[in-house]
């Protein structure tokens, strides 16, 4: 039978997708070996992927919800001195700053915080961390949710002298809710105050920089210790849940330009050193990955090659009834493509399945990681991301990828001499 042809020599597109998925199932064996290790590589990937952006976004939303919220406000020169937590440098007329960052657009909420070095002490047992001075009655819960983190005793209520303790920090000390802990900082004319205070509740984020190191008090009992009256060390600003991020600090930066030694700097901005770690786990996961799945598609060469040797007498008599080189070509190009997207739709759809359980009910990493920092500020249960679109782009790479592996063989293939290919035996 003549080839079915649009232009002399070639094959319609329809064609030559139903021979190529004839002469896969000519050795059904051999292409399901190869279907199945592609298979297998693009289900680690897919895996791996949903795995690490579940992470970003848990991680992402930790640091937004308990430490860095959308942006802060710091008064100048403050934020490249900021691990020494200086007293000196701090922002004055609260009341008028936070009422032009609410008026900002996609601004949903603004809270003043005072942060400040100290050491903590049972008596015994003495070290650094982090306290901060928070509005219990006010702003503090619009913008943070740290009374959602609460995991032993209770919020501190308005007028309350007393601490909320890191879970990491109350593990150190063996304390409980009811407990008491020393609190040793150094006021910002440089003299010494020693405050007992009871712990009222135990707080956990799965921030180690929280859980680990950072108490929290009131802003009264913060500016008592401190020997200050009405300045903070930063004003934190939540965006509202349907506006742009970009936008929204873009407004801000722009609404407080005229204000004079002041610094306004995106979450981003303030953990740049995590966005980095992401940032290189990110492209060390996808290269390593990315060549296991190549090295995976790479084997179809072997396939589509062995197929070229088996049907040599063919090809000559394709060629002798006038089919092109190019023809040719294609034909197993295309084999070799419908080899990565079969293999790749098997690994995506068990991908697929795993992803949706997990992402539902998530993975209990404590269990295997206690309490061990893995580098990321997330907690307890982690759950994998669903990412469509990721998915059917990795899936139809892969067929790309494929025919790329396909491509030596195809081009061997397809300058073969129609009169020797025929007498080869």
């Amino acid at each position: 039978m003549p080839p079915d042809t649009t232009i002399p020599g070639t094959l319609r597109l329809w064609t030559t997708l139903q021979l190529a998925w004839r002469n896969l199932a000519r050795n059904r064996r051999r292409t399901w070996i190869s279907a199945v290790t592609v298979a297998f590589a693009l289900f680690l990937l897919q895996i791996s992927s949903a795995m690490l952006i579940g992470l970003e976004r848990q991680s992402f939303d930790n640091l937004i919800n308990y430490q860095t919220a959308h942006a802060k406000l710091f008064a100048e020169s403050y934020f490249e001195q900021r691990e020494d937590y200086p007293l000196d440098l701090t922002l004055a007329d609260l009341d008028a700053l936070q009422q032009r960052v609410r008026a900002v657009e996609g601004v949903a909420a603004a809270t003043p915080r005072l942060s400040f070095s100290a050491q903590l002490s049972n008596g015994v047992e003495q070290v650094p961390c982090l306290g901060t001075g928070i509005l219990i009655a006010g702003s503090d819960n619009d913008v943070f949710r740290i009374p959602t983190a609460v995991v032993a005793g209770s919020y501190l209520q308005p007028g309350e002298e007393g601490m909320l303790l890191g879970s990491g920090l109350a593990a150190f000390f063996e304390v409980a809710p009811g407990d008491w802990l020393t609190v040793l900082a150094k006021t910002r004319d440089g003299a010494y105050e020693a405050v007992d205070l009871e712990v009222v509740g135990l707080i956990g984020t799965g921030n180690p920089l929280i859980d680990q190191s950072t108490f929290l008090v009131s802003m009264e009992t913060a500016r008592f210790m401190l020997d200050m009256e009405d300045q903070a060390t930063e004003i934190a600003v939540r965006f509202a849940p349907a506006a742009g991020e970009s936008a929204t600090l873009r407004r801000l930066v722009q609404s407080l330009t005229d204000v004079k030694g002041l610094e306004v700097k995106g979450w981003k901005e303030v953990e740049a050193d995590f966005m980095a770690l992401v940032q290189t786990k990110r492209t060390g996961n996808t290269i390593f990955l990315g060549l296991f799945v190549l090295i995976a598609v790479v084997g179809i060469t072997n396939t589509i090659l062995m197929a070229t040797f088996e049907r040599i007498r063919e090809i000559g008599a394709l060629m002798g009834m006038g089919l092109r080189g190019s023809g040719i070509r294609r034909i197993f190009l295309m084999e070799g493509m419908l080899t990565g997207l079969l293999g790749g739709g098997i690994g995506t759809l068990m991908a697929l399945g795993v992803i949706a359980y997990f992402a539902t009910n998530g993975i209990d990493f404590s269990a295997m990681y206690g309490d061990m920092d893995i580098g990321y500020p997330v907690k307890d249960v982690i759950y994998m991301a669903i990412l469509p679109g990721q998915l059917l782009t990795t899936w139809l790479l892969t067929g790309v990828l494929a025919a790329g592996a396909a491509y030596y063989p195809a081009a061997r293939a397809s300058r073969l001499n129609p009169a020797e290919a025929l007498r080869y035996v």
